[in-house]
């Protein structure tokens, strides 16, 4: 493959706060190659931005492309990849290195700083992520709301037959 365009966005809600990437891998045509749309745990927003590059670049090692054209909306990482930011920040210094040790498997490759509606499907994976995990705790609750009217009315013999059988099934 000759050229691929990975999106990258990485969001915090809170600055740190509960953290999420985007990544969007295309080829010329703009088909779809992967896409990546995760929770990373508590994270700097810049940091989010950074670990979204480092699992662009692992996707794009594994495509194999002559060419990687990585596309982000946040200047400072794009500045501090291509060399003409320096990286202050200790904890953005480690991930600076680690994105350029992993760039070093590719054959060519650049970071462009691009606005952000060109950079919106990288985002809408970020923030999908989020949703996902609002979708999975609300199923969560319910269940357990279910779980507790289940309850009601069971002997105390019947429930600790109940837990028994329940710490049974764990591994």
């Amino acid at each position: 493959m000759r050229k691929v365009f990975v999106n990258v966005d990485g969001t915090a809600r809170g600055n740190p706060g509960d953290a999420a990437i985007g990544v969007l891998v295309t080829d010329e045509k703009g088909q779809n190659l992967a896409q990546v749309a995760k929770l990373i745990g508590r994270a700097t927003n810049n940091a989010a931005e950074y670990k979204a590059l480092l699992e662009g670049i692992r996707l794009a090692i594994e495509i194999s492309p002559d060419e990687a054209v990585f596309l982000t909306d946040n200047q400072l990482i794009a500045n501090q990849v291509n060399g003409f930011y320096k990286v202050r920040e200790p904890h953005l210094d480690h991930l600076n290195r680690h994105a350029l040790d992993l760039l070093a498997g590719l054959p060519r490759w650049r970071v462009n700083c691009v606005d952000r509606e060109i950079n919106h499907p990288a985002h809408r994976l970020a923030e999908h992520a989020f949703r996902e995990r609002s979708r999975q705790e609300r199923e969560r609750n319910e269940l357990i709301q279910e779980i507790g009217y289940l309850l009601e009315g069971m002997s105390v013999e019947d429930l600790r037959r109940l837990v028994a059988h329940v710490r049974s099934l764990r591994p």
